[in-house]
């Protein structure tokens, strides 16, 4: 069984997370698709990438060099009987 989401991704199939760096949170990119934020719609991933963007800019200056983050949809499978977890 596989769910869908969409995900933020940058050059190089990395994805727009969320961690905890001491007592603090802050964006970073991972390469791995199952420590992403996910999202149901396009919609939801493309504007929470523009407030991404605004808040942390230096987070994409990739794009000036590279090509541009863009939301993607993304198949996960899931591995328990009901269907439920993330794959792990």
């Amino acid at each position: 069984m596989t769910e869908s989401a969409w995900l933020i991704e940058a050059p190089g199939q990395f994805y727009l997370r969320a961690g905890q760096v001491g007592h603090s949170w802050e964006f970073k990119w991972t390469d791995d698709a199952n420590q992403a934020l996910r999202f149901a719609s396009q919609q939801q991933a493309d504007a929470t990438m523009m407030a991404v963007r605004q808040l942390s800019p230096a987070l994409f200056d990739f794009a000036r060099t590279l090509r541009d983050a863009h939301a993607i949809e993304h198949g996960f499978l899931t591995t328990t009987a009901d269907g439920g977890g993330d794959g792990r």
